[in-house]
């Protein structure tokens, strides 16, 4: 490895430094370095733009690419930068047509546990919870769209990681501008909520089930949606105070989280823009 103009050049895909980025694509790695991979043009940029890229590995026969210059004028003095050879950068990269850069990234000050995070806070917040969706791809689908229908909080309980690389892709730059809450006990979350005032709407193909457009949303309302294969669980649906329902045509499958998701929010997004 050798340093030039401030960036460190890797040659070997042996490297330790490589070989502990790759391992990034673990989960228990990641848990236990407090760090991610966000790859990509889109995602190093907006990494770099909310201050969670810690270092930026480019491919070294990319760095003609006006794109990925753009990225490394745009990041910080405080970002590391390697410069590396093809099969080193090949060894970090998740993608099947990489773009030359990737950014290892710590966790957005805005993301934290229920643990960490007093029920109470969100009062006055839009949120949306999900339930054990495990598709990296549909959690990263709800991530985005929460962002663009204006949902202010996503509570995620038993979900797939959301910096799992797919998780991280799907959600398009918009993972470093949600407010998210994982928690350990999603039923017990949402009790909290309900104690403080806030209705408990679980999603659910049900006969009981208030049917969109038939029912009126409130503000305050927290739209819990489950896993598309096996639906809320039962100790969510517990704590659930009414469910409701997407209508659709007869012999229609159920919709997946990511798609559910979607419309869910852009229900609650027309009601806030009634308010507004």
């Amino acid at each position: 490895m050798t340093k030039d103009n401030g960036f460190e050049y890797i040659s070997s895909k042996n490297n330790e430094k490589v070989k502990g980025f790759a391992k990034l694509s673990s989960l228990k790695y990641r848990k236990s370095e407090g760090l991610f991979l966000a790859e990509g043009v889109k995602l190093a940029l907006e990494a770099t733009g909310c201050g969670c890229a810690r270092c930026l590995l480019v491919r070294e026969n990319s760095l003609g690419s006006a794109d990925v210059k753009n990225v490394l004028d745009k990041s910080g003095g405080d970002v590391i930068k390697y410069i590396l050879a093809d099969e080193a950068f090949a060894k970090v990269s998740t993608e099947s047509a990489p773009q030359g850069v990737i950014a290892v990234c710590a966790p957005p000050r805005f993301h934290s546990t229920g643990s960490d995070t007093d029920p109470a806070s969100l009062d006055g917040a839009s949120v949306l919870a999900l339930d054990g969706v495990r598709d990296p791809g549909n959690l990263g689908t709800v991530i985005r769209s929460s962002l663009a229908f204006g949902t202010d909080v996503l509570i995620l309980g038993d979900c797939a990681d959301v910096y799992n690389p797919k998780t991280v892709r799907a959600t398009m730059g918009a993972l470093f501008r949600m407010r998210l809450v994982v928690t350990d006990s999603l039923p017990e979350y949402l009790s909290a909520l309900s104690k403080r005032g806030r209705r408990i709407l679980g999603a659910a193909l049900d006969e009981r089930a208030l049917t969109f457009g038939d029912h009126l949303p409130k503000a305050t309302d927290v739209p819990v949606v489950g896993n598309e294969g096996h639906g809320l669980s039962a100790e969510v649906l517990s704590v659930c105070d009414d469910l409701i329902k997407i209508p659709m045509n007869d012999g229609a499958e159920s919709l997946n989280a990511g798609v559910a998701s979607s419309i869910i929010m852009w229900e609650y997004s027309k009601l806030r823009r009634t308010i507004i």
